[in-house]
């Protein structure tokens, strides 16, 4: 091999997934744009004089909230197809948006978003309280008080959220997360999902709907499945806040009855929800005929867990992908000149490894810095107001 040739080998990139540094940049991004058009949202109404504050402020009605939905969902959306277009790749195309599902997964997500709602929505409520007895006054949309407030609300609380969330969160932060392992995709973009909401009475709440919606994609590989867990549980939100407002009961204030029956749906929907996931579980790895592989999977720690879900997530052909860019790396080692070009290769496969490492690292601090600096301060404003 001549000289050249060896250097060519030496420079060859590898062809690199979206991992976690490029969805850390997908989701700064989403933020920053974000907390921009928020911003000319309130000079546009500075500008205007709409009347904002108080009782009768503009703030405090179904329009104000359905616009601020909006802009924040359409920063979410946005911010894959920057980046993409930023870095000349189309990042998007991995998002699980093109994978077919079949119905009754479709079906299933349906229930699953429905005991999600039940499982963890009254500890929600039961932590509101709590934080209200402690004197925080948290900002909440207004309930629908029409039928036309509340089509309006399905529309733009609910259907936009469930798939500019997903879109942002299962189909890019969790999936580029993944690259420090699934059970580490699962949590973190569920952390991160729940801390950007703002608020710490809706922490419990979207934390666990996040890691539900996460599995669900891991599960299924489409998206779809996550959408459609999501748009049901917001919907479902809706229509007993509707429902209840409309009836004149107050279950935002437990008493001592209602908080019993709470704790019951809390526990009786995690039982529920559980044996769900669970059974979608063994649908999935008996549909793909992996339980083998699966079962060969011994332990309950992090490592046996992140074995399994790479088993049911990536396809033969990511699979085939992964162990092609190993074998590449083992080849031109091998296959070295010279003991000189050997060395060479090892140290910069090392020092490629541990570049990417210490970027990723850095790439989630600023992830996380950003919504959990607004989640503090809101925190601390809720006490102040």
């Amino acid at each position: 091999m001549s000289k050249k040739g060896r250097q060519n080998v030496i420079n060859k990139p590898l062809e690199k997934e979206f991992g976690v540094y490029d969805a850390s940049a997908v989701f700064i991004g989403a933020y920053i744009v974000m907390l921009l058009l928020q911003f000319l949202f309130y000079i546009v109404l500075t500008i205007t004089k709409v009347p904002t504050g108080g009782e009768d402020g503009f703030d405090t009605t179904v329009a104000y909230a359905c616009i601020t939905v909006v802009i924040n969902e359409l920063a979410f959306l946005s911010a894959p197809f920057l980046y993409s277009k930023i870095k000349s790749r189309k990042v998007y195309l991995g998002s699980g948006l093109a994978e077919k599902v079949k119905p009754v997964y479709l079906a299933l997500a349906a229930l699953v978003g429905i005991l999600t709602l039940f499982a963890f929505a009254p500890a929600a409520t039961l932590i509101n309280s709590g934080f209200s007895a402690l004197g925080f006054t948290g900002s909440t949309a207004p309930s629908a008080t029409s039928i036309g407030e509340l089509i309006a609300y399905i529309c733009v609380s609910a259907l936009l959220p469930a798939f500019c969330e997903e879109f942002l969160f299962r189909g890019h932060v969790a999936r580029g997360f993944s690259g420090k392992g699934y059970l580490f995709g699962v949590l973190a973009s569920s952390a991160l999902f729940a801390v950007m909401h703002g608020s710490p009475i809706q922490l419990v709440y979207q934390f666990f709907l996040g890691a539900v919606c996460s599995l669900l994609v891991i599960f299924t590989r489409s998206l779809w499945t996550s959408v459609i867990a999501h748009f049901i549980s917001n919907l479902a939100v809706l229509l007993l806040d509707y429902g209840l407002t409309s009836a004149g009961i107050n279950y935002v204030t437990p008493t001592g009855a209602s908080a019993g029956i709470m704790v019951g749906t809390t526990v009786a929907g995690i039982a529920a929800l559980v044996a769900l996931m669970y059974l979608i579980y063994r649908m999935v790895i008996k549909e793909r005929g992996i339980e083998g592989e699966v079962r060969a999977v011994k332990g309950a720690n992090p490592k046996a867990w992140n074995m399994r879900l790479a088993l049911i997530a990536e396809d033969e052909e990511k699979r085939a992908k992964r162990r092609e860019e190993q074998a590449f790396r083992a080849s031109q080692i091998q296959n070295a000149a010279t003991p000189e070009v050997r060395e060479m290769l090892m140290q910069r496969y090392e020092s490629e490894d541990k570049k990417t490492s210490k970027t990723d690292t850095r790439a989630l601090i600023f992830c996380f810095a950003f919504p959990v600096v607004i989640f503090i301060l809101n925190t601390i404003l809720g006490f102040v107001e």
